[in-house]
């Protein structure tokens, strides 16, 4: 049974057991999925802390439902693949999954897998998804397995975490899976860099056109509407030979582009940029770009914490003393 309060569970695990995609497949798996899928497949003959109630109260076998998602129209992925099912229920699982026309895994593989596809997923105990779900279709007193982007209080999710705590249920959050050094093994990567710039550009050729300028931009769709990444890739592609042909309104002057930090995601934009006939600057030469740039390229630039962050009583930075004092700091960015 679930405890009377909410859990956001802390988890432990190897690096080693977590199966990243290979870069340029179209993969509809979730990192926080493959790391539950290691989570359960390690304790062999066990059962699961969060499968041991079924047992206790006699059902024959643990069960898991992979759930619906049904936050948004455009979310395809799903937790586990049929090879992940495969491999639970020759280990005794029994596993369900809820069906769904929008997954990019159709039912028929979790079918030939040994999953069950049904609507009602009430008899699992443990239900994973990717994204949160509408409060009303929470199942009271079970475990949870997905994003809730509650941890840092997110106050759109609020009323989630109420809901949540009134239905007593256990939370696993995949964004406090870490390793045995505490960090993060279950985070955004780099192709939500490359899914978020492809989107940039689609909205950019849109704020353009409602400002009066037809683009190259405007041949960009959403990232949702390409078969694969290598689809999208073209598109930014050609609209990079349109903008090298001097085909951008001079009326908007060159266009530039501002990267905060280094991480996955930043790296995944700039792949898309690099796609563009794209130059990139210092922070300071931004300023000259934008009033005498040349408009068959685009420009970019990344920032880091040193570009921004100045200690309050000098305007220093001290990396080491921010990770320790971050209070001493504040960030110039607005104004820099």
């Amino acid at each position: 049974a679930a405890p009377s309060h909410l859990c956001v569970t802390l988890l432990s695990v190897s690096r080693r057991h977590v199966s990243s995609a290979r870069a340029g497949d179209h993969n509809p798996v979730t990192k926080g999925g493959e790391v539950m899928f290691r989570l359960l497949s390690r304790q062999g003959k066990r059962t699961p802390c969060c499968l041991a109630g079924q047992r206790r109260h006699g059902h024959h076998k643990a069960v898991i439902a992979i759930r619906r998602e049904d936050i948004n129209p455009w979310e395809r992925r799903a937790p586990l693949a049929p090879r992940h099912v495969k491999e639970l229920t020759h280990a005794g699982v029994k596993v369900l999954v809820q069906p769904s026309n929008r997954r990019a895994i159709h039912e028929k593989y979790y079918m030939k897998a040994g999953a069950v596809v049904q609507e009602d997923i009430s008899e699992a105990s443990l239900i994973i998804g990717v994204k949160r779900m509408p409060e009303e279709k929470i199942i009271p007193k079970k475990t949870y397995a997905f994003f809730s982007h509650t941890i840092k209080a997110q106050e759109a999710n609020m009323g989630l975490l109420e809901d949540l705590l009134k239905k007593e249920v256990r939370l696993i959050d995949y964004e406090k899976m870490v390793d045995a050094n505490g960090y993060r093994i279950v985070a955004f990567g780099q192709w939500a860099g490359v899914a978020g710039m492809i989107n940039i550009l689609h909205g950019l050729g849109l704020r353009y056109l409602a400002l009066g300028h037809h683009t190259p931009f405007m041949h960009i769709g959403m990232a949702h509407n390409y078969r694969n990444v290598s689809q999208a890739v073209q598109a930014v592609r050609d609209c990079g030979y349109e903008i090298s042909m001097g085909l951008m309104p001079k009326s908007i002057g060159p266009v530039t582009f501002c990267f905060t930090g280094t991480g996955n995601v930043s790296k995944g934009a700039q792949d898309i940029i690099n796609e563009l006939p794209v130059e990139y600057v210092e922070p300071h030469e931004l300023k000259d770009v934008c009033e005498a740039g040349d408009m068959t390229k685009v420009y970019a630039t990344v920032l880091s914490r040193h570009h921004h962050l100045i200690r309050k009583s000098d305007g220093v930075y001290d990396p080491f003393e921010y990770e320790h004092h971050p209070e001493l700091y504040t960030s110039n960015f607005r104004t820099s």
